[in-house]
């Protein structure tokens, strides 16, 4: 029995899962968003040439808001604009656990038990060349958190 075209196949989540990095590297969420930032992060991938600045606004433990600039890849501009989404009005420590979890979830096939709208950026686990587009604009924030 062919189960490629039955809903909720494997093949349609994979599906969902590439319409979700499309529409969020086309139409990024905080992309040049002028916001008050309170802290910034600039990082380069020297191999895929993805640049990244990653601006946070804080009030005390409170990412209050989130917005990226710079030229990168699909992948990197889609992981940029969903941290932008999930992050604002977490906790740095909310923050830190996820960026925590999606390092492990993209380097491991056992771990994916993490934000439903992150699970997108978990094909990527089969290229891993690409795992670091993913991780740069959170990395970025991590950097930006620390300073």
């Amino acid at each position: 029995m062919n189960t490629e075209n039955k809903p909720g196949s494997i093949d349609d989540l994979a599906q969902l899962y590439r319409k979700i990095i499309l529409r969020h590297s086309s139409n990024p969420v905080g992309f040049q968003k002028l916001i008050k930032e309170t802290c910034r992060h600039e990082l380069f991938n020297p191999l895929c040439g993805d640049r990244i600045v990653i601006m946070l606004q804080l009030e005390g433990q409170i990412i209050e808001d989130a917005a990226f600039d710079g030229e990168s890849c699909a992948i990197c501009r889609a992981s940029a604009s969903l941290l932008c989404e999930q992050v604002p009005a977490g906790g740095i420590e909310e923050f830190t656990h996820t960026q925590q979890w999606l390092e492990r979830a993209l380097t491991s096939s056992e771990e994916t038990d993490g934000p439903p709208a992150l699970q997108a950026l978990l094909g990527v686990r089969k290229y891993p060349s690409r795992i670091k587009c993913v991780t740069l604009p959170w990395t970025a924030a991590a950097s930006a958190l620390s300073q």
